[in-house]
C-alpha cells in the first residue's frame, strides 16, 4: 500500500510531462506553419513581378514586325490598285479616273487613295521630297521609278514598281496606263533613280 501514493504520483507526474511536450510540439508546429506561410507570399510576390517585366522587353519585335507587315499591305494595295486602272487613258495633268491621268497625277492618286498619303504633284518635286532613295538592284513593288528622254535631259517621266522588273505608269498623249519593263532598251536608258514613299 506504501507504493500505491508513490506510482500514482509517478503516472500523473508522467502524463503532465507529456501533456507539456505535446503541448510545445503544437507550438512549435504552428509556429512554423505561420512562419513558413509568411514567406510564402513573399515568394509569389517575386514571381509575378517577373512575369511582370517580361513581356515588357519582348514587345518591341512585334511591334516592328507590325508595322513592316502593315508596310508591305499598304504597297500591296498600291500595286493592285495600279493594275485595276491599267487601260485608263493618259491626259495631261489628270489625277482621276474619270479624266484619266498624266504620269505624276497617276502617282499622286494611287498613294493618296491606297495608303493615305499626299505625294508632291511633279516628278522633280517628288525627287527632291526628302523620301528614300533606292537603288535599281533594291526596287520593291511600291517603289516609284523615274526616266529622263533616252538617258538625255531632266527627269520627266514617273512610273510605279510592281515587282519581277516591270513597272506600271501612264505613257503619253494618245495612250492609256499600260504596264513595261526595265529591261526594254528604251526605259534601261532612260531609268534614272527611284524612291520610296512608304517605308
Amino acid at each position: 500500500m506504501r507504493f500505491l501514493p508513490t506510482l500514482l504520483g509517478t503516472t500523473l507526474l508522467l502524463s503532465l510531462t507529456i501533456t507539456l511536450a505535446q503541448a510545445r510540439e503544437v507550438k512549435h508546429t504552428s509556429a512554423h506553419k505561420t512562419a513558413s506561410s509568411a514567406v510564402r507570399p513573399a515568394q509569389v510576390k517575386k514571381v509575378v513581378i517577373r512575369k511582370n517585366v517580361r513581356p515588357h522587353r519582348e514587345l518591341k519585335r512585334p511591334l516592328q514586325s507590325s508595322l513592316r507587315r502593315g508596310q508591305r499591305a499598304t504597297n500591296s494595295r498600291v500595286v493592285n490598285r495600279a493594275r485595276e486602272l491599267i487601260g485608263v487613258p493618259y491626259r495631261w495633268g489628270g489625277t482621276t479616273v474619270a479624266s484619266g491621268f498624266d504620269c505624276s497625277g497617276l502617282l499622286v492618286y494611287l498613294f493618296r487613295t491606297e495608303a493615305g498619303m499626299q505625294l508632291p504633284r511633279t516628278t522633280g518635286e517628288m525627287i527632291d521630297s526628302g523620301s528614300k532613295r533606292v537603288g535599281l538592284g533594291e526596287l520593291k513593288p511600291g517603289d516609284a521609278v523615274f526616266f529622263n528622254r533616252n538617258g538625255r535631259g531632266d527627269v520627266s517621266h514617273v512610273g510605279l514598281y510592281i515587282g519581277n522588273n516591270q513597272f506600271i505608269h501612264a505613257p503619253s498623249s494618245g495612250e492609256s496606263i499600260r504596264m513595261d519593263s526595265l529591261s526594254e532598251g528604251y526605259w534601261q536608258r532612260s531609268f534614272t533613280t527611284a524612291r520610296r514613299f512608304n517605308g
